[in-house]
């Protein structure tokens, strides 16, 4: 009885201290995750940090990127778009050109006269040709730019210089143009923005050099585009005149005196007998070279002309 007693003491007090060793295993794991967990809300709450800094600072350019592609300013940085006005919605973008021709009196007068209209309307001349034919017909060429606001005064004055043979005027409308290259330079110019944003978070250099000249393709298409663009404006803003004057009365040639008159004459004859002269002894050469075959023939003929005379007489 006292053996039965004491062998349930001992599986009593070995299921106890199983059961304690097993509270204490958890207690430990629980310690050990409460003790884990802030270390990995401190390494969470470390890469956030990391990544705000990131975004908040530029990364530092890795060595070598500088030397490749010239200064980290000028790729970091992106190309400013020049102040260009944007097409105003509804108005016609119009290059001008005009042409008009006049018949004046003196082309000095009316050149002198048509530098100072082009001064006054703020022009300028692109191009000047003065033409002399032998001193019988004179025009004169001018090639004339000019605000596209005075471009219809200009022509209303420069008209009443002289006597107006021809005018016209044409227009060609490039909105659809400028429009155009000017959307492709918001995208360009968006692209741009995305690049050097790749550029500042990538980590290797291979990457950035292959980022740099993807980024230097998109300038370059910015850089054409946008000097395609200040040149229709250009032209746009400014219209061409394409100016001739013509004189009113061409200048006749002044007759020669009479002893200018006789000295060509007789220098005529005197050409004219020497003419003759040479031709009638380029004839006698020409029969002298010929000679032998005339005197046969001649001879030929001779002999015919006897045997002929014999035969009636026989």
């Amino acid at each position: 009885m006292a053996k039965s007693i004491r062998s349930g003491l001992v599986v009593l007090m070995a299921l106890a201290s199983l059961a304690s060793c097993a509270a204490a295993n958890e207690f430990s794991d629980d310690i050990s995750a409460k003790v884990a967990a802030p270390a990995e809300s401190t390494e969470v709450a470390g890469s956030a940090n990391i990544l705000v800094s990131q975004d908040a600072a530029p990364a530092a350019e890795p060595e070598g990127v500088a030397e490749a592609d010239g200064s980290s300013a000028n790729i970091s940085s992106p190309v400013e778009p020049p102040n260009t006005p944007a097409v105003t919605a509804g108005q016609p973008q119009l290059i001008k050109q005009a042409q008009l021709n006049l018949v004046v009196d003196s082309i000095d007068d009316s050149l002198k006269s048509a530098s100072q209209l082009i001064r006054a309307q703020q022009g300028d001349i692109l191009d000047l040709q003065d033409n002399q034919i032998e001193t019988i017909q004179r025009t004169a060429y001018l090639r004339i730019r000019v605000p596209q606001a005075n471009l219809d005064p200009l022509l209303a004055a420069l008209g009443e210089l002289g006597t107006v043979q021809q005018q016209g005027l044409s227009a060609e409308d490039v909105s659809t143009q400028i429009v155009d290259a000017q959307a492709r330079l918001r995208n360009l110019r968006k692209s741009e923005e995305s690049l050097l944003k790749i550029m500042e978070r990538s980590g290797e250099i291979s990457h950035v050099l292959e980022v740099s000249r993807e980024l230097g393709q998109v300038r370059e298409q910015i850089e054409q585009i946008d000097a395609r663009v200040q040149n229709l404006q250009t032209q746009v803003r400014y219209s061409t005149i394409d100016l001739t004057l013509a004189a009113a009365v061409a200048s006749q040639p002044m007759g020669r005196p009479l002893g200018e008159t006789i000295g060509a004459t007789w220098g005529e004859a005197t050409q004219s007998v020497g003419d003759l002269t040479v031709g009638l002894m380029q004839l006698g050469v020409w029969l002298l070279a010929y000679s032998p075959y005339l005197l046969i023939v001649a001879i030929a003929g001779v002999l015919g002309y006897r045997s002929l005379r014999r035969r009636p007489s026989a």
